[in-house]
């Protein structure tokens, strides 16, 4: 459980996540009967999982939950976080839940709600909490409790997917790609997806384990150096890899190195704003000005979120968006309004062969690598709301020839000269981050020093007004 203020919160900016004590059958199987009185005992919800070993516990006790209160239930067994939202836009379903913790440890595990084929926006979580705080579950008669049957979606989904690569072009040729799918969810996605369209795909990391024994589930580059190196050892054109529920995605090229993910959201946008002739990006807050400047060279608009609401924009301005993205997580807003790992991973490899000429350097080389720093301090969860108001007062005097200043989720200071400024506290850890971007070194490490300095001088000021 989360409180914010005197508020008692169940969602974070990423669903409901946690270890044992926050998420457990009786957590779950209110949290099912919270949604069940929302929906008003009428509707069906289809429920998916990842692979975690906690989750035939937990989807038994949400089920259990959902039925009690007369709602059906559409069984989805193991799929990837993607299929579930793909799920929730069809007219069937009113709402998709998979359990989940994504990236998280093996021992946490979570939930993660859908509607219309995107995620729950803020007004609609609220909502639940409303009814699983305060207990008041409807309870249907006996004969009208719900019912569950089971649904493989598998095909369908991967269809969506297929049909989507056709539209822009089908491929014209093929390569080798690697696929480190975490042991999770997507481990029978992403490499069928691919081999489907003639590519030649070796595996690691690609039957389902809820302990994630080949690597911890977040694709970063400290727990991707095995496959690093088997990408620099091999002749794979390109290597992609998954995080436990398949909505992330990470890219590494064929020398081993690893892709940042501005970059990689940057091509994207490049592609989906040439197919759709201009429109919206829509961001998180925490991405680098390298998207600007393509999408901006390509007749497009860059909009920034906080952190785990993009949905609200997506819900806002739909059909003028050609594309969104979070850090790892694409939404290709032509299928649908989730993040996609899975679909990210095919329509890579489809630019790898079409525009790359085989290569993810030679396709990578139409968007600049500009050096970045992401670091943070340690920042104590009662301090927050006054170092952040401190924040607003003070960076902006530290940081010279600004051009303009964003407070949607932190305050982000951008400058002139095309570098940046993030400073913003973390949702879930005692912390506070700062992200500079540029396009010099020199000027990237001038920000971090003024960055690092500001908010320590702040937060040292905070501590001693308390003791």
């Amino acid at each position: 459980m989360v409180h914010a203020g005197n508020a008692k919160r169940l969602f974070g900016t990423s669903g409901i996540r946690g270890g044992f004590d926050r998420v457990n059958p009786m957590s779950s199987m209110n949290l099912g009967r919270a949604l069940g009185t929302l929906l008003k005992g009428n509707g069906i919800v289809a429920v998916g999982t990842d692979a975690r070993t906690s989750r035939v516990m937990l989807h038994h006790a949400f089920v259990s939950g959902l039925l009690s209160t007369g709602v059906d239930v559409v069984d989805l067994g193991i799929v990837p976080m993607p299929a579930t939202g793909f799920q929730s836009s069809l007219a069937s379903i009113d709402v998709g839940v998979i359990i989940t913790a994504s990236h998280n440890p093996p021992t946490d595990n979570g939930f993660k709600f859908f509607r219309n084929g995107r995620e729950f926006l803020r007004s609609e979580e609220v909502e639940v909490e409303k009814h699983y705080f305060g207990q008041d579950f409807l309870v249907a008669d006996w004969n009208l409790l719900g019912t569950k049957l089971f649904r493989n979606i598998r095909t369908p989904y991967m269809q969506r997917i297929k049909t989507m690569i056709v539209k822009r072009g089908g491929m014209n040729g093929s390569c080798k790609v690697l696929v480190d799918a975490a042991n999770g969810a997507a481990s029978n996605y992403t490499p069928h997806l691919l081999q489907s369209f003639g590519f030649s795909v070796v595996t690691v990391n690609s039957h389902q384990d809820g302990h994630f024994p080949g690597r911890p589930a977040e694709p970063s580059p400290r727990n991707l150096e095995f496959t690093m190196n088997m990408a620099a050892e091999s002749d794979f054109a390109v290597t992609v890899c998954h995080d436990g529920d398949g909505d992330r995605l990470a890219v590494i090229d064929e020398k081993g190195r690893f892709i940042d993910q501005n970059r990689v959201i940057a091509l994207f946008a490049k592609y989906e704003l040439e197919e759709q002739d201009g429109g919206l990006v829509v961001v998180s807050i925490d991405t680098s000005n390298v998207i600007d400047e393509i999408v901006r060279s390509h007749g497009g608009e860059v909009v920034r979120r906080p952190l785990g609401s993009l949905q609200e924009e997506l819900a806002l301005r739909y059909d003028r968006i050609v594309f969104a993205s979070e850090p790892w997580k694409p939404i290709f807003t032509e299928l649908g309004g989730w993040m996609d790992g899975i679909a990210g991973a095919v329509r890579l490899a489809q630019l790898v062969v079409n525009e790359g000429d085989g290569s993810c350097i030679e396709l990578m080389k139409q968007i600049p690598e500009y050096p970045m720093v992401r670091d943070f301090i340690a920042c104590p969860d009662p301090l927050k709301k006054d170092f952040m108001q401190e924040v607003r007062k003070i960076l902006p005097e530290k940081v010279s020839n600004i051009d303009k200043i964003l407070e949607v989720d932190g305050v982000r200071v951008e400058r002139n000269d095309g570098s940046y400024l993030l400073v913003r506290v973390s949702g879930t850890e005692p912390k506070a981050r700062f992200y500079v971007g540029g396009r010099t070194q020199q000027s990237v490490d001038a920000l971090a020093a003024t960055a690092k300095k500001t908010m320590t001088t702040i937060l040292d000021a905070l501590e001693g007004n308390q003791s």
